[in-house]
């Protein structure tokens, strides 16, 4: 495997990143075939301490960083290229129905969960949550602190409860554009 010296952190030699790249694989080795054996992950991926995955069904690409405290508690698939900041939790939304009559919360029904959709090239920023169900598609980014409740469009910024579109994430169309095709040509 060959190893890419791009965004090395600063003050940091080839010898100490190779060291850290290697130690990361051993853990993403760890994590992914002994403690969360049902994640299926295809690539580099880095795993920050505190994390969890549910048993569910979660895919997980190349070049996915989760940071600390992540909380991955739906079916999920992750493209390429993420980055999740710390506390990041995908919760499903119908783990319970409020809405039957003579049935406590704790004893009714689940409903059907779709699958949250991390597309490639997404950043989420610290303490979001995203609901079950949605996708955020390539090129956003989700600001920290938010609820993301429905799905995002390519190449938007958004932010809030519920997260709302903020801005585009490119000034211009052409750029959108380029980027958008620089991505599925990856």
């Amino acid at each position: 495997m060959k190893i890419e010296f791009v965004n090395m952190p600063k003050g940091t030699g080839r010898f100490t990143f190779v060291l850290r790249y290697w130690a990361n694989m051993m853990r993403s080795w760890y994590i992914f075939n002994v403690k969360f054996p049902w994640v299926k992950y295809h690539g580099f991926v880095r795993v920050m301490h505190g994390t969890r995955f549910a048993k569910r069904s979660i895919s997980i690409g190349h070049k996915v960083q989760f940071g600390p405290n992540c909380n991955i508690a739906s079916d999920a698939v992750f493209g390429n290229n993420i980055l999740l900041a710390g506390s990041v939790a995908l919760v499903g939304k119908y783990d319970h129905s409020i809405d039957c009559a003579g049935v406590t919360i704790w004893d009714s029904p689940r409903g059907d969960d779709q699958p949250t959709i991390i597309e490639d090239d997404v950043w989420i920023g610290h303490g979001v949550i995203v609901i079950g169900g949605v996708t955020i598609s390539r090129g956003s980014v989700v600001a920290a602190g938010s609820i993301v409740t429905k799905s995002i469009p390519p190449c938007e910024v958004w932010a809030g409860n519920p997260a709302r579109r903020i801005k585009n994430r490119f000034e211009k169309e052409a750029d959108r554009e380029k980027h958008l095709t620089y991505l599925k040509s990856k």
